[in-house]
């Protein structure tokens, strides 16, 4: 044989031999995934847990109160659930009746290893509403998941009667400034995610660092309950496949399309200090939105909802109120 020949066929095994080194270095110095089941505190105790199954796998909810149905749909970042609106949602089951799902990937809801995209998002979300109410029902939903309610109700327009954002995003608006190029990059190659996610994105001292920076105005408040339920449903068996979906930009909702087309009134809701995005955003998208209304109040972050509930949910009940209201 060639000596030519020979020095390629060993490089090439050499190298084939390297890349398989790192894939079980990866497979086998990834952090295990949490044997603990999601916190009890993930949801009041009022609240009865339900599981409805969609094309894309169980949708687990909660649920409880009377009369017209409100949902709440939870944002999206690492450790994401229903948890989110679990102090607020509670203050409307005497005159609504309350659903809160995980979304799919997220809490305890299926997290399928598929590369699902928004539309798959609201495709599920309509199949939920479907499944569990008897019409169009009004939705709270804050941050990426709001851009997935503006989403939903664009091409599913008969299953949302109402929108309230709470500082949503569709992530397109803002750019490169979420999704960092190195995790855009991890997320082409679902080993080396798996890696970094296990071990650096989902532990505990890295939601804590997360929730201080991004979730709360004021970190001192963030409670032992909301790093617990957070940390472990991000530590969850498949909890890093949504994760990369969102970082991939499967998750991306281009609000500057979708807002003109929707028909149902929709109320956004900001802070009016500490906004963690440019501020003629709020601005810019209340005007997308055809007679939509924008609301700024103090000064909260992402998990307002969680930080701040009293002043969120007088916020929801002035929005829900069917009195008629003046433009802003």
């Amino acid at each position: 044989m060639p000596e030519r020949r020979k020095k390629r066929l060993f490089g090439a095994g050499l190298g084939a031999g390297l890349l398989g080194a790192i894939f079980l270095a990866l497979r086998y110095f990834v952090r295990p995934v949490t044997k603990a089941p999601v916190p009890d505190a993930i949801s009041p105790a009022i609240f009865r847990t339900k599981v409805i199954h969609t094309s894309l796998g169980q949708i687990v909810y909660h649920e409880s109160g009377t009369g017209p149905t409100l949902m709440f749909i939870h944002g999206i970042c690492p450790g994401a659930s229903s948890y989110e609106w679990s102090k607020v949602y509670p203050q409307f089951t005497g005159a609504h009746r309350v659903l809160a799902p995980d979304l799919i990937g997220f809490g305890e809801s299926a997290r399928p290893d598929s590369n699902l995209t928004a539309t798959d998002y609201a495709r599920s979300l309509a199949e939920f509403i479907r499944g569990t109410c008897d019409g169009p029902v009004p939705i709270v939903a804050s941050g990426l998941g709001a851009g997935l309610a503006v989403l939903l109700a664009s091409q599913h327009p008969e299953v949302v009667k109402q929108l309230i954002l709470w500082m949503p995003t569709g992530l397109t608006e803002l750019g490169a400034r979420e999704v960092s190029m190195s995790r855009r990059l991890a997320s082409m190659a679902p080993l080396v995610h798996r890696f970094i996610y296990r071990n650096y994105e989902s532990n505990r001292s890295a939601i804590r660092a997360w929730l201080a920076l991004h979730g709360f105005a004021d970190p001192a408040r963030m409670t032992d309950e909301t790093l617990d339920v957070y940390a472990t449903c991000a530590q969850q068996s498949g909890a890093e496949h949504a994760i990369r979906n969102l970082y991939a930009g499967r998750l991306n909702v281009h609000l500057e399309e979708r807002l003109p087309m929707l028909s149902q009134p929709v109320t956004m809701l900001w802070p009016e200090h500490g906004l963690d995005a440019p501020a003629e955003l709020p601005g810019r998208l209340q005007a997308m939105a055809r007679g939509s209304r924008l609301r700024q109040s103090g000064r909260l972050s992402r998990l307002a909802a969680v930080e701040s509930p009293a002043e969120i949910a007088a916020l929801l009940v002035e929005e829900l109120d069917p009195g008629p209201k003046v433009l802003r």
